[in-house]
């Protein structure tokens, strides 16, 4: 199976406590909340889907040249974000996805996204 956009992805779920050690099966892992936007990557062609569904591909060059060389039919689930000086930055990365085409290849550049 081959997924394709648009592809509704699973949201995380806030919690007043941290389950007890072995209240559920497995092990439990925690990640702390980026400062960024949800975002799924397609490869073959590369799509950068948001987490509302909009392809976001054209704000953020860079991670379609990375994905470029990724295996046909994978998709990647994370966090998109722009690291500054004094860490993530949301204000920068509001401002590489209002990007136009003009613009995005300098701001990729300037504030490179992951």
């Amino acid at each position: 199976m081959v997924l394709r956009p648009p592809v509704e992805p699973m949201l995380a779920q806030a919690r007043d406590t941290v389950p007890a050690p072995g209240a559920l099966p497995g092990r439990l892992v925690f990640q702390p909340k980026s400062d960024g936007y949800r975002a799924l990557l397609f490869t073959a062609p590369v799509r950068l889907q948001s987490r509302r569904s909009s392809l976001t591909q054209a704000p953020f060059p860079e991670l379609v040249h990375a994905a470029a060389g990724l295996p046909e039919g994978l998709v990647l689930d994370g966090e998109l974000v722009v690291w500054t000086g004094e860490g993530m930055s949301f204000e920068a990365l509001q401002r590489r996805a209002a990007a136009g085409h003009r613009s995005a290849p300098r701001l990729a550049e300037e504030l490179p996204a992951t």
